[in-house]
């Protein structure tokens, strides 16, 4: 079955059924997120250079998607540079995938209409107001969460495409039946367990510690008691943000930008076909002489046509641009529209095509896309003139080292006096891992204190930038036994209390295997509580999964396995009864399509490594 699939993705026919050309998004301007804005590219995949701004474009929506995910939480990973660094990786490598999935989707010829993208996008939810799609909060919407309205329609189109790919390799008789019924009865299983519970805190209440124990710890754990170096520096930020306010674009450079570049505002011209497929060339000939004798296209379609996808659509293949019409095509040569082709050969079959109708060539006008040019060009101007602060600042601070007050002056921008801290906690505003390795393990610092010197222009996160100078310095300190005894007592007890809890859960669960497990609980006087029904999906118990993984019980004999919950008390589970799930014929039809559309994510998973595999990806310098 796979040669079969794996020569039906190759074929002519499956070209020509998904060769829809793919216009200019509707609603907006051109399509910009896969079009090279830079020279400086960070990444060439099979020849298709990615840039810098689609990076920096991509890197922020990244950021964006991660902050709603985590709110607070996110803080933490934005103030690390590793964490920065590897989300940056993150949409590189998205970027590479997009690129090659396009490539690959070119090559079957397959795409999605405008048309398709648009009803994708109205049919949103979060677009729609009572149910109606509402322009006026997608607009809003899209604003709020900087994304450009072609990028959306490119991830949409994507998405579409990716639909196809994954329906060309998942059809209704790729699962079987009985696959899905053992997935849906696995997913759907019960399982009925007893729990008995040994608490940590009862065990760590019961614990005594002598001096001798506290000052062994300490002595074998002195690291753990460090008072780390601190710090209290003074800092000028620069932002990239901050610069887009004082920038401004004058008509004759958004004048100029629409000239130089009116191929990225160019709608190309584009020829609607239509197609019957015939098995042999004996019946294609008969049709042909039938449409020269004045025979209904459409009717022939219906009665004659092999391909069932073309003729579902009255033979229609869709509109299609010079650059994505199939070989064939071409070669019927087709320049009037209702002209008709001769018998064209293909793999086994012939094909009759039509030209159904034509569109020519649509520039955009000037004025539907000054604010997207004024937007591009501000963004330039913005980040030319964060360099060039950064350059006023590098200067300013090198020539003054005695403190940031040139730099202040050469940049209009106050600098900020912080409080003490540590490596481990740097104010947020400053929380970034280069900032941190200047402070710390560079020339700020030595042995004797602040050296005086004022740092050069420390760069973080591609849009912000930082100048720094350590004002006083406290070094690294053990702290004393005796500032840290309750801290260390409370540690001890804490080992104990864990290794004692354990050792009596262990031997427990050996007795319950053994079949002596009622005189073992009570002489720990514990009891296994009621039987409770567990479900694979049960929201906030730590017990689920381990309770899964354990054992099916054999001719009535219970099986046993031990956990720790979330607090970190001992969990004796008692595994009682296994029952398959038992879904209906509604509930096997959702299975089903899950099924598939798992199978489906796998495949797309190893078509994506296979194509990363055959790829030649040459990375460039990420900013």
């Amino acid at each position: 079955m796979m040669d079969n699939l794996r020569t039906a993705a190759n074929s002519l026919v499956l070209k020509i059924v998904f060769v829809i050309i793919i216009l200019s998004f509707v609603l907006t301007g051109v399509g910009s997120y896969l079009i090279g804005g830079s020279s400086n590219h960070v990444a060439k995949v099979n020849g298709t250079a990615i840039s810098q701004v689609q990076l920096q474009q991509a890197f922020q929506q990244e950021k964006q998607v991660l902050q709603e995910r985590l709110g607070d939480q996110f803080a933490e990973i934005a103030s690390s540079e590793q964490g920065m660094q590897m989300l940056r990786r993150q949409a590189l490598e998205r970027l590479i995938g997009v690129t090659l999935l396009n490539q690959y989707s070119n090559q079957l010829g397959l795409t999605a209409s405008d048309n398709q993208v648009k009803q994708d996008i109205y049919n949103m939810p979060i677009f729609q107001t009572d149910g109606h799609f509402d322009s006026e909060k997608y607009r809003t919407i899209l604003s709020q969460h900087n994304v450009n309205a072609d990028d959306l329609a490119q991830e949409i189109r994507q998405n579409l495409i990716n639909r196809q790919l994954s329906k060309m390799y998942i059809t209704d008789e790729f699962v079987l039946p009985e696959e899905v019924k053992s997935y849906a009865q696995l997913l759907l299983q019960q399982r009925e367990v007893k729990t008995a519970t040994l608490s940590l805190a009862n065990y760590q209440s019961k614990q005594t510690v002598t001096d001798k124990e506290l000052q062994d710890y300490y002595n074998a754990h002195q690291n753990s008691f460090i008072s780390p170096e601190q710090v209290q520096v003074s800092y000028i930020k620069l932002d990239a943000a901050s610069q887009r306010e004082n920038v401004a674009v004058k008509d004759e450079e958004l004048k100029n930008y629409y000239e130089q570049n009116i191929a990225n505002f160019t709608q190309p011209a584009q020829k609607h076909y239509s197609m019957i497929q015939l098995p042999t060339e004996k019946e294609a000939d008969s049709v042909v002489k039938s449409l020269a004798g004045g025979a209904d296209f459409k009717q022939l379609v219906a009665e004659k046509s092999t391909d069932k996808f073309s003729a579902a659509n009255h033979g229609a293949l869709g509109w299609m641009e010079a650059t994505s019409t199939p070989s064939e095509i071409i070669a019927a040569n087709l320049t009037k529209k209702g002209q008709i082709s001769a018998v064209i050969k293909s793999a086994s079959n012939y094909i009759i095509f039509r030209l159904d109708d034509i569109k020519p060539e649509v520039v955009k006008p000037f004025q539907s896309v000054k604010t997207e040019i004024a937007n591009t060009l501000k963004n330039e101007k913005a980040i030319n003139a964060f360099y060039s602060l950064q350059q006023t600042a590098s200067r300013a601070a090198m020539d003054d080292n005695e403190s940031l007050t040139a730099a202040e002056k050469a940049t209009g921008i106050k600098a900020v006096t912080t409080g003490w801290f540590s490596r481990n906690n740097l104010p947020e505003e400053i929380r970034f891992d280069k900032v941190a390795d200047t402070i710390f393990n560079g020339n700020l610092v030595d042995k004797n204190g602040p050296t005086g010197i004022n740092s050069d222009v420390i760069n973080v996160d591609g849009d912000r930038a930082f100048v720094i100078r350590v004002e006083k310095y406290k070094p690294q300190v053990t702290q004393p036994f005796d500032e840290v005894k309750k801290t260390v007592a409370e540690l001890v007890k804490l080992n104990k209390a864990t290794k004692e809890m354990e050792a009596e859960g262990n031997k427990l669960l050996t007795a319950l295997k053994q079949g002596a497990g009622e005189a073992a609980l009570a002489k720990l006087g514990i009891n296994f509580g009621d039987a409770k029904i567990i479900e694979r999906f049960e929201q906030n118990d730590v017990l689920v999964e381990p309770i899964f993984q354990m054992p099916i019980p054999k001719e009535n004999t219970p099986t046993y396995f031990s956990t720790k919950d979330a607090k970190n008390n001992l969990v004796i589970i008692q595994l009682i009864k296994v029952t398959q799930g038992q879904p209906t014929d509604e509930e096997l039809k959702v299975f089903s399509q899950r099924y598939k559309m798992i199978l489906g994510n796998v495949m797309m998973e190893s078509l994506m490594l296979n194509l990363r595999d055959s790829a030649k990806v040459d990375l460039g310098r990420m900013e």
